[in-house]
């Protein structure tokens, strides 16, 4: 019990600071310093420049170590295997609009690995967290800009073109860089970890910008919205753990940070993208901030089975 009020704790204090942001979002927008313009400039600059530069600099700050080589393997695997089986699981989801199933999909495959998983993994089990949650972000970026794209183009025609976009060009970066052990010097690198810390505060800007827009009030008993919240938080982790603690045998800390961003919330490029895309952001903000505030009580719950 004391581990569950210590992980809810930390859940609920990460979840504390991204609501600060997205107020300092929504006030922004109500005070007219967000427009539609400035958003649309504030959604380029993270998916063209500062994403491409997040996802380099988390491919160089996965540090080899020889004794944990293997278990980075495996911390790979698992996570590629987390997002196939909510692949699998998003084909249950349908529905005649297609702006609104992209980003039922959408939300249902991808978790908040990055801005919520790291920093607990961090919170939790120090380095070493860091270093197994590191490839799932990894992993993560790899989906989300081949596979996860796609969802939301329906051009079936352009969808090769959408594929080659600034995520995947920087994987092909970033990749190689890892594998081959590159470390950039402070003139590239340190840049490049600035723009990267630039993701977050950024993403909760437009967070907040579509909060002051939005209107809670309307489509909150949708169905298929909280079919895919449940799935998000609740059947995606339970298999991604049965698979991982009793098939392939996995435990302690390395299965606890397999498992931790696989029961994280929905993503924030959820918004982003179906912002870009012209998708229902309406319907994807309901999915980030519901997901994210049942989080504080699934997360530690699921923390908790895996420490079991």
């Amino acid at each position: 019990m004391n581990d569950f009020l210590v992980n809810a704790l930390s859940l609920v204090n990460q979840v504390a600071i991204l609501f600060v942001l997205i107020a300092a979002g929504f006030i922004c927008t109500k005070t007219k310093l967000i427009i539609d313009k400035s958003k649309d400039g504030i959604v380029n600059i993270l998916l063209y420049a500062v994403t491409p530069c997040l996802i380099i600099d988390s491919f160089l700050k996965v540090k080899f170590n020889t004794d944990m080589i293997t278990s980075l393997g495996i911390a790979t695997g698992c996570a590629f295997i987390s997002h196939i089986i909510g692949i699998v699981i998003s084909f249950i989801i349908n529905d005649k609009n297609f702006e609104k199933k992209s980003v039922l999909r959408f939300a249902l495959i991808f978790s908040n690995a990055g801005y919520m998983g790291i920093p607990l993994a961090n919170a939790i089990f120090g380095a070493t967290g860091v270093f197994y949650g590191s490839a799932y972000v990894i992993v993560f970026n790899i989906i989300q800009w081949t596979y996860g794209i796609t969802i939301y183009n329906k051009d079936e025609k352009s969808r090769l073109k959408v594929i080659f976009n600034p995520g995947t060009i920087a994987v092909l970066i970033g990749l190689p860089l890892f594998l081959l052990k590159v470390q950039l010097p402070d003139l590239l690198a340190t840049p490049l970890g600035s723009i990267s810390e630039l993701n977050t505060p950024l993403a909760m800007l437009i967070l907040g910008y579509y909060f002051a827009c939005s209107n809670f009030k309307t489509g909150i008993l949708n169905k298929k919205m909280w079919a895919v919240i449940f799935s998000r938080m609740i059947i995606v982790p339970l298999i991604t753990l049965v698979f991982f603690k009793y098939i392939f045998c996995i435990s302690g800390v390395l299965l606890c940070c397999c498992v931790l961003p696989a029961s994280a919330p929905s993503a924030v490029n959820t918004i982003i993208l179906a912002s870009k895309f012209k998708a229902d952001t309406d319907l994807g903000l309901k999915l980030v901030t519901l997901t994210t505030i049942i989080s504080i009580v699934t997360m530690p719950l699921i923390l908790a089975l895996a420490k079991m």
